[in-house]
Parts: structure tokens; C-alpha cells; sequence
């Protein structure tokens, strides 16, 4: 048996041999993607991140998964590379103001952390996802924090964990003065903890802000009493209603997102004892 355990040692060192050649390669690619930027913009915030997400917010949408990438922030732009062995492809790109939302789905641990960033571009909704070490982490919120808005600032900083569901396929509905329901359209809910959106496939519909949404309801149907129960609620007035399946989930996710759009932002003390610091400490 020691041949077999000869040729498995050659095959491992062969493995790691060739790893380490393209992680150099790779290297030496982010290396010069960064002296690139640096001849046309002085980034606030330039790093290689690991596992980077861009998905589409759509029922059909896969989440293509780069594991090694750059993030580079620049006062008017966000820029995602894929970085491979002997170029830098960029996989997503967009400027402060198509920014949406973004947030730690969990408090800071040591090793890696995870941040997402929701983003509006060309008509689509994306979210975005990866993992930095925690203190490449707290430089990124905190370069975040200046270009972003006042009010995702203040979502950023509501507690924990945020809310998401979906996406989930649903019909418009309108009930008559006898109380029948006469379903409409097709189409997508996705809600996020500052909007709720209506998709059809990947584009957006309409989006509702959360702090416009009351009198939430879930109802089953008189009518109809095995069919798909219903949400009904209320924007600026505006009766809404969608058949969904597991409406009483969705009907409390939508109720406990909108009191968190409410709340004031935690307000997260100092240097509690020697060595102990609250979640988003080095955020301020």
C-alpha cells in the first residue's frame, strides 16, 4: 500500500501546487485592477471579497456565486470584479443612488461576516451578497454610511434580523358588495425590511414603501373556503389585496416589518466593561 499512499501525497502536493499558482495569478490580477483605479479615482474603499452573490430578485433567478472578487467604492460608484487568473471582469456596477437598502443579516462574529446590498438598476431589483473579515467589515459600513442615504443609514442601523420573504407568486384580488373575490393578475412579492415590491419576473412593478403600509389582515375566502387565503392591507388610502398561499405567514412577516420601520434606531452603547463592545460599536 505505500505506492497508493505515495501517489495520493504526489496528487495533494500537485493540488496545492497548482492552487497556489492561481491564487498568485489571481493576485497579481487584483493587484493591477488596482492600480488601474487608482490612475482615475481615489477609492474610499478598495477590497478582495470572498464568495460575492449578485441575484436577481425573481422567483427563476439562480445566485451566480464569485469566490474571489473585488469591491471598489468610489464617492459616485459601487463596482463588483470577478477576479480571474489572468483578467478582471466586472460583474456588477452602480452609483449611490440606486442603493436601496443594505444590512448584516446577523451581529458581528469573528472570521467572516456577511452584508447584503439591495439595488435598483435598470428596472430590475438585486441583492447582493459576501463576506469580509470583520474588520474590513466595519471600514465598509462605515464608508457605506457616507454614501448612502440618511434613511438607509437609519434601516441599517433597526434590530435585528430583517426581515425578508419571498419572493412569492400572487393574484391581485377585489372583493364585491356581496363579497365574492374576483382575481387579477399575476405576478411576485418580495418583501425587504424598508419596501415591498411587486415583480413580474425579474422587473419591477411597483414598489411600496413600508412606512405607507397599515391595517394589515389575513382573511380566508367565504367564498371559496379551501382556496389560498388573502393579505389585505392598506397604502396612503389604497385598499390592496393578493391571493398568496400561507397567507397568515406572509401577513405576520408583513406586520413585523412595518413595525420595525417605527422604531427608532437602536442606540448602541459605549465600551459596556473591559473587552466587551455591543454589536455595532466601531459603526459610529
Amino acid at each position: 500500500m505505500p505506492g497508493i499512499e505515495g501517489f495520493l501525497v504526489l496528487v495533494g502536493v500537485g493540488l496545492i501546487v497548482i492552487f497556489g499558482v492561481a491564487e498568485g495569478r489571481r493576485s497579481r490580477t487584483a493587484n493591477k485592477l488596482r492600480r488601474q483605479i487608482n490612475d482615475v479615482a481615489d477609492p474610499l474603499f478598495y477590497y478582495q471579497a470572498i464568495n460575492l452573490q449578485v441575484l436577481p430578485v425573481t422567483l427563476r433567478a439562480k445566485p451566480v456565486k464569485y469566490w474571489s472578487s473585488v469591491i471598489v467604492i468610489t464617492p459616485g460608484q459601487l463596482a463588483f470584479y470577478w477576479i480571474k487568473q489572468s483578467a478582471a471582469e466586472r460583474v456588477i456596477s452602480f452609483t449611490p443612488d440606486q442603493l436601496r437598502w443594505f444590512g448584516r443579516p446577523k451581529k458581528y462574529t469573528t472570521g467572516n461576516n456577511t452584508i447584503w446590498l439591495h439595488v435598483e438598476l435598470d428596472g430590475t431589483w438585486y441583492r447582493v451578497e459576501f463576506l469580509l473579515s470583520r474588520g474590513k467589515m466595519q471600514e465598509l459600513i462605515r464608508v457605506l454610511k457616507q454614501v448612502a442615504t440618511p434613511e438607509q443609514v437609519t434601516a441599517y442601523r433597526r434590530r435585528r434580523p430583517y426581515i425578508h420573504y419571498g419572493p412569492v407568486p400572487v393574484q391581485s384580488a377585489a372583493q364585491d358588495i356581496h363579497g365574492a373575490w374576483t382575481l387579477g393578475a399575476s405576478f411576485d412579492l418580495y418583501l425587504m425590511p424598508v419596501f415591498l415590491l411587486l415583480l413580474d419576473g425579474a422587473r419591477i412593478r411597483r414598489t411600496i414603501v413600508l412606512e405607507t403600509v397599515q391595517k394589515v389582515s389575513a382573511i380566508k375566502r367565504l367564498d371559496q373556503p379551501r382556496a389560498a387565503g388573502l393579505v389585505r392591507f392598506e397604502v396612503n388610502g389604497e385598499q390592496l389585496a393578493f391571493v398568496v398561499d400561507q397567507h397568515e405567514a406572509f401577513a405576520e412577516a408583513l406586520v413585523e416589518a412595518t413595525k420595525r420601520t417605527l422604531e427608532d434606531p437602536v442606540l448602541w452603547q459605549r465600551k459596556k466593561k473591559k473587552g466587551v463592545w455591543d454589536d455595532d460599536e466601531f459603526d459610529e
